[in-house]
């Protein structure tokens, strides 16, 4: 080749006197000779740091012996002649080897065309410099240069450089980031959206609309990926039970390399830390990178607002805010990227995206109707999961994603520009794809990125105008606004829905803060747009709404004096939820539901039904609002039907006349039989519904409906399925179970010191064996990693069968219960001890989770969260429960008496809760253990009149020698089978009056030492 180029030179310099006819560059023409693509400016869209190849085709050959590339770098338009610039023009010359021979093109009709290349030197390489040449070529025997395209000047801008996979990759520069995880446990959302991120901050889940999922929208599948923790088993990595994206991560290139934030396998970013905002559900994530020799600090803040001024309806939104701080010697050019892998509604295959130019948003969207079939684990495009018991899920929804990003002009301050870079430039890509732009930072200077992710949707299908008519107004409000008051008036919001409910206050802080965050966990499980409350999330089976879960978390949230979103809970199920006709009106309530009320799941699980009036007669003893009783009047008595009789909607829930008892699905969703904890339920449900149609027949009278005629007939029926329970527990048969305590907690159907019930206490332990299979099979674990943790049921393989946060804190829960019948503190204290137990495995936000995972298991080192996290009643609203259990607080409106039964496990001398409800008065109570004196100080923090009902225990062996209600001896009832002193009165009236009830006592150990100033 070189002897022929060479020749070829010689040839040309001979030649003298002639003018070549064509001298030709059109950037986006193929090259004669090259691949396919390979165009004559390459690439066609020229990025920073990219070489750039300049290709000219010139003819005939031998008609002149020099080319010239005239270039400026700032916009001006190039001059010079003959290969010498002018003014600021640069120039490249044949002469010089800058631009050298390739290959001759034959022409049509005889003779050759010449192609040459030149590559632009690395000063045309800066971000957004304006590059334009000009190409002429000529011969030195006549000197006329003939000029491309007759002196045309050409012209581009250098694009964003690719960010490509990025640090950690074989190949960095090309392509994008891999999915990679870490931790993937944090939570935000405002009741619009929930949002889940990995402790580096990338994003993985997005649930919208609502906090949840509704009428046709589904995840990639039930279960996750994750190395050994996968389910079900053999399940593809890309077939996570994500919810509408793969990820969404941001990135940071400096000297020509890209380091995602989601920092796979640690290779880019250093001292990472995550924590939530204070007693808030806004999180931080912070990093440093330190790659490459680099100082830059990066702290990430993510949050979907709340209390604030919304610009529409559209509330489905999320932000991050980005700090950058250049903590090293020199100035550092960088740019940042936000990259977005989209799986809209259960899938990549229907995903369309385009920019919107004006404010460089991405937009991604799915708007194909289409029935989904698929199950199992090797579901294959196009084929999708179907999330239902039914045979396809309907997808007629037109769902929308925007992303956009602005640099604030100052960080803090309102305003800011929108990123100037994305990938559609040079690719189509319809799943995944990148907007970014550059930064400067001087030493010690700090830059802030701000980052919206918003959804919208409209029915049915095929719905084109969502993103103009719903999106772009959020867009547009988020660029004027300060991210950073967003942000405080979103963490403002979470401290104040904190504080207007029950706090405490307990000696070892561990509690304090479990307390917070338990509230704050349940509180991101509520979907504010429809009342009702998902179960869990990560696990994409879990963002639906089982009504059994929302009933206990119901009367958690209004033990903890949220009102209003109980409420709204009991409307749902009301109003919201679909229930089939049977002959007496609506029917049992489904297993599970999307949160707009349609049924995913269509078992009979009489629980479901069951919990209803156990938790309306809850929440109106504790508001004392007859509107809860007169509105919910017909549905209390369809629920008592439902949970009594054959049902005519499905065979498999029936009343058994043999046994007596409800056949159905059990708690756990995987039999179906005659179970203890299922008729406990019913027999509890069927009491209140009782008590409620009493109620009833004094607020609405027994016409047109005989409300006393029901409450007996709810009571007869109450009492039939409790023959037929005290039957099956003579008889001992039934699995091991921890259900089997809901028999006296939380439904007290028999009492928890009763030998019904240490019967199965014995068999949990292990203290006993099984009846029917002469085996001691117990679920408290007595040895190894799980020591002390307590299993579901005897045989439980789910997840390869670890035990459960919710199994472990029921038993506690029971036993809390049972220190009202017990002496001492041996029951609080092993409650304390369950408690205590669980904290290790605890995510490292504070987040329990429905399952606890082996160690051979466990996703990440030291990380057990297991199933579904968090997780709704299996783990933050139980929780909550087990806090509340130490004070053992109820409230009466309807006798307008707050009952408490303090319990302090050993060590503990005080503790305070503030905030209890008795109707819309709200009270502290503070409990106090000195030296042979025990004490309760109630405040009345409204001032209004209310009773009191408390319990104070005294040591083992102890008698209590005089009881005080402030400085007056009163009367009281010695409980000798539980230590308990029971005493009764009137609070004290007036603002921040203080009710004091002392008991002292003599004999028995001094359980407490002084406190200080008594």
């Amino acid at each position: 080749m070189r002897s022929f180029v060479l020749c070829w030179l010689l040839a040309l310099a001979a030649w003298v006197g002639a003018v070549p006819s064509l001298v030709a560059h059109s950037p986006t023409n193929q090259v004669f000779g090259e691949p396919g693509g390979v165009t004559m400016r390459e690439s066609d869209v020229p990025r920073e740091d990219e070489p750039i190849d300049i290709w000219i085709k010139i003819g005939p050959s031998f008609t002149y012996d020099r080319v010239a590339i005239y270039y400026t770098t700032n916009g001006t338009n190039p001059t010079g002649v003959f290969g010498d610039p002018s003014a600021s023009t640069s120039a490249l010359r044949s002469s010089g080897g800058q631009i050298t021979f390739v290959r001759n093109e034959p022409r049509a009709g005889g003779g050759n065309d010449d192609w040459w290349k030149a590559t632009l030197p690395a000063s045309t390489r800066g971000y957004a410099q304006n590059i334009r040449y000009r190409i002429g070529a000529w011969s030195t025997g006549d000197m006329q240069e003939v000029f491309a395209d007759g002196g045309f000047t050409y012209s581009y801008w250098n694009k964003l450089a690719w960010p490509g996979a990025g640090a950690g990759s074989p190949n960095p520069s090309a392509g994008y980031p891999a999915v990679s995880f870490w931790k993937e446990e944090a939570v935000t959302g405002n009741g619009f959206i929930n949002t889940m991120l990995d402790q580096n901050g990338s994003l993985y889940d997005i649930y919208y609309p609502g906090a949840g999922g509704v009428n046709g929208v589904g995840t990639r599948n039930e279960g996750y990926s994750g190395g050994n923790d996968t389910f079900p088993p053999g399940l593809p990595t890309n077939h996570r039970g994500q919810m509408h994206i793969n990820q969404m991560v941001s990135g940071i290139r400096v000297d020509g390399l890209t380091h995602w934030l989601s920092n796979p396998n640690g290779v880019s970013y250093s001292q990472v830390t995550q924590n939530y905002l204070g007693d808030t559900n806004v999180l931080r994530t912070t990093q440093r990178l330190t790659a490459g020799g680099n100082n830059l600090y990066v702290e990430q803040t993510d949050f979907s607002p709340i209390g604030i001024a919304f610009p529409s309806s559209e509330k489905s939104i999320h932000i991050k805010r980005t700090l950058i701080r250049n903590d090293g010697p020199t100035t550092k050019t960088l740019n940042f990227y936000t990259f977005g892998d989209w799986a809209l509604n259960g899938g990549e295959t229907y995903d369309g995206a385009e920019i919107d130019a004006t404010r460089n948003a991405m937009v991604a969207h799915d708007r194909t109707q289409r029935n989904v079939f698929g199950g199992g684990n090797n579901i294959q495009p196009p084929s999708e999961y179907n999330p239902t018991s039914f045979g396809a899920l309907n997808k007629d929804i037109s769902l929308y994603l925007a992303a956009g990003l602005k640099v604030a002009p100052i960080p803090g301050n309102a305003g800011g520009s929108w990123s100037t870079d994305n990938w559609r430039d040079t690719s189509t890509d319809q799943g995944e794809g990148w907007i970014g732009t550059q930064l400067t930072l001087a030493p010690g200077q700090t830059k802030e990125l701000d980052l919206i992710v918003a959804g919208a949707y409209a029915r049915p299908a095929g719905v084109t105008n969502v993103y103009s008519q719903k999106l772009q107004p959020v867009l547009d409000w988020f660029q004027l606004q300060s991210a950073a008051n967003l942000q405080n008036l979103t963490s403002q919001y979470w401290t104040n829905w904190l504080q207007q409910g029950v706090m405490v206050d307990l000696p070892d802080d561990r509690y304090d803060a479990l307390w917070r965050r338990s509230k704050l966990a349940t509180a991101l499980h509520i979907d504010t747009e429809t009342g009702s409350l998902i179960a869990g999330m990560h696990n994409g089976a879990y963002p639906y709404v089982w009504p059994r879960d929302m009933m206990y978390a119901l009367v958690s949230l209004a033990r903890a004096g949220h009102i209003p979103e109980s409420n709204e809970m009991i409307r749902w199920m009301r109003d919201v939820a679909y229930r089939g006709n049977e002959s007496w009106g609506k029917g049992f309530w489904y297993q599970k539901y999307t949160t707009d009320g349609y049924i995913v799941w269509s078992a009979p699980q009489v629980d479901e039904t069951a919990v209803l009036p156990w938790a309306l007669l809850y929440l109106y003893r504790l508001t004392g609002d007859d509107s809860l009783l007169i509105n919910n009047a017909a549905m209390v008595h369809e629920a008592a039907l439902a949970m009594s009789s054959d049902s005519a909607l499905d065979t498999r829930l029936y009343y058994d006349d043999t046994n007596q008892l409800m056949h159905t699905m059990n708690v756990w969703e995987d039999s179906f039989d005659e179970f203890i904890y299922s008729n406990a339920n019913c027999i509890r449900g069927l009491w209140d519904a009782a008590t409620i149609a009493q109620r009833l027949s004094v607020l609405v009278g027994n016409s047109p409906v005989n409300w006393s005629a029901r409450a007996a007939d709810y009571n007869a029926r109450a009492a039939n399925l409790l023959g037929g329970l005290n039957g099956r527990l003579a008889w001992g048969g039934e699995n091991i179970d921890i259900s089997q305590l809901g028999v006296t907690y939380p439904f007290n159907v028999i009492a928890s010191n009763d030998a019904r019930a240490t019967a199965i206490l014995d068999r949990i332990n292990g203290f006993a064996a099984h009846p029917g299979s002469g085996q001691f099979r117990p679920l408290v674990n007595g040895g190894g990693e799980f020591s002390g943790l307590v299993n579901r049921y005897w045989g439980d393989g789910y997840w390869n069968g670890g035990p459960w946060f919710l199994s472990t804190l029921w038993f506690g829960l029971f036993h809390a219960d049972r220190a009202d019948f017990t002496v001492g503190k041996a029951d609080i204290d092993l409650h304390r001890e369950k408690i205590e137990l669980l904290f290790p495995w605890l995510g490292p936000l504070g987040f329990g989770a429905e399952q606890i995972s082996p160690s051979q298991y466990e996703i990440y080192p030291d990380f057990s969260l297991q199933t579904a996290w968090p997780n709704a009643w299996e783990s933050m609203s139980t929780y909550m429960d087990s806090v509340m259990a130490f004070l053992d607080y109820e409230a009466d409106k309807t006798t307008n008496t707050l009952k408490l039964a303090p319990k302090a496990p050993s060590g503990w001398s005080q503790f305070a809760f503030t905030g209890l409800r008795l109707g819309t008065s709200r009270f502290d109570a503070a409990y106090r253990e000195f030296q042979r004196v025990n004490q309760c100080n109630i405040t009345n923090k409204t001032g209004s009149a209310a009773n009191f009902d408390v319990r104070i225990k005294v040591p083992v062996g102890s008698k209590p020698s005089r009881v005080m209600v402030g400085t007056v001896v009163v009367p009281y009832t010695w409980l000798g089978g539980s230590g308990q002193v029971q005493v009764s009165g009137a609070l004290r009236t007036g603002l921040n009056a203080v009710t004091t009830i002392r008991v002292e006592y003599t004999g028995g150990a001094v359980e407490a030492t002084p406190v200080k100033g008594e």
